[in-house]
């Protein structure tokens, strides 16, 4: 069986957006669609989390428009992009989904599922990772220090040990075997060379990374983050099973918005991993596999 490390690049287009994507692991079954983080590809997922998470069931990871291997225009919204990756599943012949999103990967995979007729894209489960709703009353911005590490001109490990673990031992060397693990994926090992982080060394003049911020800052904005371009006033219409998880220490996203967020869909389920901070998944990435195949399965 293929996985993370072997899987091979398919592509498939619409009239404006190719898009590169790979489909692995068990044959049968809803399979899982996987949406990154901001400035992240499908090969900067953790091999251990995804191969962990295919051993039991179809997986699929995707590069949004324009962002690694796809292209196109990338999305400067985020009901723009629900919009295109829908438009994925359908050319895939994908009608039942269950989605984990992950930080701003999670908003677009809540707009999928608020937004996308049920007819067309039945959203099965979510999983919302690190993350929020659109901003409201209980669901404060951060305004914490990440906004720096976040859009550096080149990411390195240092970057993400400010973004995503917590600022101690732990955090130090989770991060280390996460970035390790990283370079599992490689030419060798694939057959392909691995992409980089969206608008690494600026090759693309930034454009990439300043679509998705501009894209955040909508979903930021009360005024701009409202019906089909917010989920914050819609949460009760997510019947489907939500499992919410984050880190206790989350320092792009308060978590205290995960519990808003749970306690605001009907049908939620809430994890908080100790001593962790926005890249939990990584950090436990068996164990939160674990329990995504719980959920999944029930």
């Amino acid at each position: 069986m293929a996985t993370h490390q072997t899987a091979k690049t398919l592509n498939v287009s619409s009239d404006t957006i190719t898009f590169a994507y790979r489909r692995f692991g068990t044959p049968d079954g809803v399979p899982l669609l996987f949406l990154i983080h901001f400035r992240g590809t499908m090969d900067k997922w953790d091999p251990l989390l995804v191969n962990s998470i295919a051993k039991t069931r179809p997986v699929i990871l995707v590069d949004y428009a324009g962002i690694g291997q796809s292209t196109g225009r990338v999305a400067a919204s985020f009901r723009e992009s629900a919009g295109d990756i829908a438009c994925f599943l359908s050319l895939i012949g994908v009608n039942e989904v269950d989605i984990l999103g992950f930080s701003i990967g999670a908003f677009v995979a809540q707009l999928i599922a608020l937004n996308t007729k049920r007819e067309v894209l039945k959203v099965r489960n979510l999983i919302i990772c690190g993350s929020s709703a659109s901003v409201g009353p209980e669901m404060p911005e951060t305004y914490n220090d990440y906004t720096t590490a976040a859009t550096a001109k080149d990411l390195t490990v240092d970057e993400f040990k400010a973004l995503f673990f917590p600022r101690n031992e732990v955090g130090e060397e989770a991060c280390e075997k996460w970035w390790s693990r990283l370079k599992e994926r490689n030419e060798e090992t694939s057959g392909e060379a691995p992409t980089n982080w969206a608008s690494q060394g600026f090759e693309d003049g930034g454009i990439a990374m300043q679509a998705q911020g501009t894209a955040y800052a909508a979903f930021q904005d009360p005024e701009k983050s409202r019906g089909l371009d917010g989920s914050y006033d819609r949460l009760r219409e997510l019947h489907v099973p939500v499992l919410v998880a984050q880190g206790s220490d989350d320092y792009m996203f308060p978590t205290i918005n995960s519990f808003h967020f749970q306690q605001k869909v009907p049908n939620g389920q809430l994890i908080i991993y100790p001593n962790s901070g926005h890249g939990f998944l990584y950090q436990y990435a068996q164990k939160f596999a674990d329990h995504v195949n719980s959920f999944l399965s029930t």
